[in-house]
């Protein structure tokens, strides 16, 4: 058993333990199978113990390998954890090949909301509280924050591409407002029901739509390329439990097309 009471999962130690770094053979390839298991221990002991309550000696011991090991792959801490949530994360598909980009944000900030909820913020409150050594936060926003950052960035891009956004659309102010969201809702304790990121993106889209636009305040004419399944929401929609100020469309279940040409008119 380990010091957390979880099972060990005993693994062959590397050719070259306990022996010193120093007498490794220069290129000498890690042992993948210690690899996973410490990555896999780390990500439980995130979840079960939390980041403050979590070591490095604690990860070993139910990785079933030598601290030395540990070490030998992670500087501290803060370096081992980031990487295994960074590695844990799904591949994000390339931006400019998105053919629904707004559906795309959707399903970007559902799946950060859903990280958030459980162990980032901690992990997040942690290396912000270490002020004394900024080494993990600054691990923390290479490795997760800037890639995500950079991903929503190439969606609105590529909307503004396909003449979704203004060409002037201030884009990364855009993505502030998104991520935003997910970090009002989570600090302010509002919990999220089907169709908040749907009203956050749609939002957006009717502050950055080119000038005229429908989105903007154009035709009410119907766009017939708008699917079914789409419904409207009033002001202060209490699945949110905060003021939305005005209409938004909404598309419980799935992100919204958010097509040129259609308007969304409260609930009667």
């Amino acid at each position: 058993m380990s010091p957390t009471g979880a099972p060990v999962r005993p693994v062959a130690p590397e050719a070259d333990e306990p022996s010193t770094p120093a007498l490794r053979s220069p290129g000498r390839p890690r042992d993948a199978r210690a690899s996973e298991a410490i990555r896999l221990a780390a990500l439980d002991q995130l979840t079960r113990e939390g980041y403050a309550r979590m070591t490095m000696e604690s990860v070993a011991a139910e990785a079933g390998v030598a601290r030395a090991t540990v070490y030998r792959r992670y500087r501290d801490k803060a370096d081992l954890v980031t990487a295994a949530v960074a590695g844990s994360m799904r591949v994000l598909p390339a931006p400019e090949s998105s053919v629904d980009p707004a559906r795309d944000l959707v399903e970007f900030l559902v799946e950060f909301d859903q990280r958030f909820a459980g162990h980032c913020a901690e992990v997040l409150g942690s290396l912000l509280g270490d002020s004394d050594d900024p080494h993990g936060l600054d691990l923390h926003r290479q490795r997760i924050i800037a890639p995500r950052m950079a991903y929503a960035r190439g969606l609105l891009e590529r909307a503004r591409e396909l003449g979704h956004l203004a060409a002037d659309a201030d884009l990364a102010l855009a993505v502030q407002m998104l991520v935003g969201a997910v970090l009002a809702r989570r600090v302010a304790g509002v919990t999220s029901r089907p169709g908040w990121a749907e009203r956050a993106v749609d939002a957006v889209w009717r502050g950055l739509a080119p000038s005229g636009s429908a989105r903007a305040g154009g035709s009410d004419e119907p766009d017939p390329s708008s699917g079914p399944g789409r419904r409207s929401v009033g002001p202060g929609d209490p699945a949110d439990g905060i003021d939305q100020g005005g209409p938004v469309l909404a598309q419980p279940g799935r992100g919204p097309r958010i097509p040129s040409g259609q308007r969304a008119v409260p609930d009667q």
